[in-house]
């Protein structure tokens, strides 16, 4: 676990907690905020599968960044990854661990509700991409391979509604959330899961919770929560939302053409649009149609080879030397492109052209298959994080395609990943355009809270954005034909997969 707090610092005209719940940590964040967003305290710990240590931990994160808080937290903040739930029994208890969205990705279940409801039909309503990760497959699975736990389900709770039932009593989720499932119409809104989309699973709208709209609190500090974490009994919890929809907002993307690209384990870019684009010409990216925190329609890509890619790389790829000395060397080199392309699908590629299928190559300057025994571990781990910024770019542009040119700056969220330099300055050179990055240690645990104090009306008029930092960058685009080579050869192998079927 890691901790910190701020020093001798004016007092805050709010105190707000956050809680972001990620694939991989566990954070909470307590803020300050007036004319700026000041935090006072971070701490985080490795997510728990199990869904009853993963209540426990929380309360121990809260009561522990509640030891620097100059006074009460005035509102309460949970965002969390999408797509990860929980089943529920009688009394609310957990009937199994977490179910997460980077777990089972059989698609036999998803297949058999897409040719029931209809693939176009489905898209139009929920905006969601068909991937074996939604919750609606999810059940659909959970149903046929654990009928013991199926038939004791009384609730499902994704993992923030999980802890806000724990804090406040109540079921309930954010809209955001609620989009992710393919259980819930994203272009009608309202308070309820879709009563059709659910049957195709054997699920009614009573056993999902209660979607709040943007201002309404899921509930209020219980006596017995206020006792397990610190917090005084009745401060209001709000389900802040989907992580990357948390952290674009807090970060300033609010306003129609703005950008945030959200990184941690997975990467997401979320752009705000000024009115719904058609589904029809959307789907086959890919993408998501989706809203913001405050309901605008937005557009969503979204990448699981971010974090999990670099991690996986500086486990596998580098031989016996430390991590921290490889990237102390890669942003030793010079600032050429390496000319090697990483084609960086450890999970498969969702967007801009899907495709399943793991595809982690690295090919040499003419394109071809690179013998990485060939080169220094430092350049071959700068040209992964190049593969990286080079898909985002992708992603990027394939958004522009769609809905028109961004208002720069680029938002970059990285969390801990932000103290990456080398990686930071690739992008901001890769993407050939202003980029900024947010520097708070925890962006979404932070934003949450400060969705949170705004959604409760305790921050007049338009509420600050987390600080950042521009990135700098070279003038040019040296990266341009790199670029054009790395979706040549991305693209050039989902048609030759496609060719084989």
């Amino acid at each position: 676990m890691t901790s910190g707090a701020a020093g001798d610092l004016a007092r805050p005209s709010v105190v707000a907690l956050g809680v972001d719940i990620g694939s991989t940590n566990l954070k909470a964040s307590l803020v300050g905020i007036g004319d700026t967003v000041t935090g006072l305290a971070v701490c985080t710990r490795p997510t728990p599968r199990d869904a009853d240590e993963l209540v426990r931990s929380a309360a121990d994160l809260i009561r522990t960044v509640l030891v620097s808080a100059p006074e009460a937290p005035a509102a309460i903040g949970i965002a969390s990854m999408a797509e990860s739930g929980v089943p529920l029994g009688a009394g609310d208890l957990p009937l199994r661990a977490v179910l997460r969205w980077d777990g089972d990705d059989d698609p036999r279940d998803l297949d058999a509700i897409l040719d029931g409801l209809g693939r176009d039909a489905v898209y139009a309503a929920t905006g969601v991409p068909a991937l074996p990760k939604a919750p609606l497959a999810q059940w659909a699975r959970l149903r046929r391979t654990d009928p013991d736990v199926w038939a004791g389900l009384s609730r499902w709770a994704g993992v923030a509604d999980l802890l806000g039932l724990a804090l406040t009593g109540e079921l309930a989720t954010d809209h955001t959330l609620a989009a992710r499932t393919m259980a819930y119409r994203t272009a009608d809104g309202g308070d309820r899961f879709d009563p059709d989309l659910l049957a195709a699973v054997g699920l009614r709208p009573d056993q999902l919770p209660e979607v709040r709209r943007p201002g309404e609190a899921a509930g209020r500090i219980t006596a017995e929560a206020a006792s397990r974490t610190g917090l005084p009994a009745g401060v209001p919890v709000h389900i802040a939302g989907h992580d990357h929809a948390v952290g674009a907002w807090a970060s300033g993307a609010r306003r129609p053409g703005e950008v945030a690209d959200s990184l941690g384990t997975a990467e997401a870019l979320l752009r705000v649009l000024r009115e719904p684009l058609d589904p029809e010409r959307v789907r086959p990216t890919g993408m998501s149609l989706t809203r913001t925190v405050s309901g605008e329609p937005a557009l969503l890509a979204g990448s699981a080879n971010a974090g999990a890619l670099v991690r996986w790389w500086f486990a596998h790829r580098i031989d016996a030397r430390e991590a921290g000395d490889v990237i102390d060397e890669v942003g030793r080199l010079g600032p050429a492109p390496t000319g090697l392309l990483v084609l960086p699908y450890l999970a498969g590629r969702q967007t801009p052209q899907p495709d399943r299928r793991p595809d982690v190559r690295i090919l040499d300057e003419d394109d071809r298959e690179a013998d990485p025994r060939a080169y220094p571990v430092p350049v071959l781990a700068r040209a992964m994080l190049e593969g990286l910024a080079l898909h985002a770019r992708w992603m990027h542009e394939e958004q522009s395609a769609l809905a028109g040119p961004a208002h720069p700056p680029l938002r970059i969220l990285a969390g801990p990943g932000g103290g990456n330099e080398p990686w930071m300055r690739l992008k901001a050179q890769v993407f050939a355009a202003p980029a900024r990055l947010t520097s708070a240690t925890e962006p979404v645990a932070s934003g949450a809270a400060l969705l949170a104090a705004s959604r409760e009306g305790l921050l007049p008029g338009e509420p600050p954005a987390l600080a950042g930092v521009p990135l700098p960058r070279d003038a040019g685009d040296p990266y341009q034909q790199m670029f054009e080579r790395f979706v040549a050869a991305a693209s050039g192998a989902a048609l030759a997969r496609e060719g084989e079927r």
